[in-house]
């Protein structure tokens, strides 16, 4: 039976630093490597909530990647 074996999982939070002059939002994003491989998405959803909150700007959306191998 082949399995997953976990890598590596990183945080993608993206937030909203304003308006382009044709007045659409201006989307930016920050990514942090190295999350447990057990973080919960209220976790996450904290970490990324409290990271924008720290700045004047607008809070998105996090988004988790995570990589796998597929063994044999």
């Amino acid at each position: 039976m082949n399995e997953f074996g976990f890598l590596s999982a990183t945080l993608t939070v993206y937030y909203q630093t304003g308006l382009d002059e044709f007045n659409e939002p201006m989307i930016k994003s920050s990514t942090f490597r190295n999350l447990e491989r057990n973080a919960t998405a209220q976790q996450l959803y904290t970490v990324g909530t409290t990271i924008v909150g720290l700045t004047d700007y607008d809070y998105i959306e996090s988004v988790k990647t995570q990589k796998e191998t597929i063994t044999a």
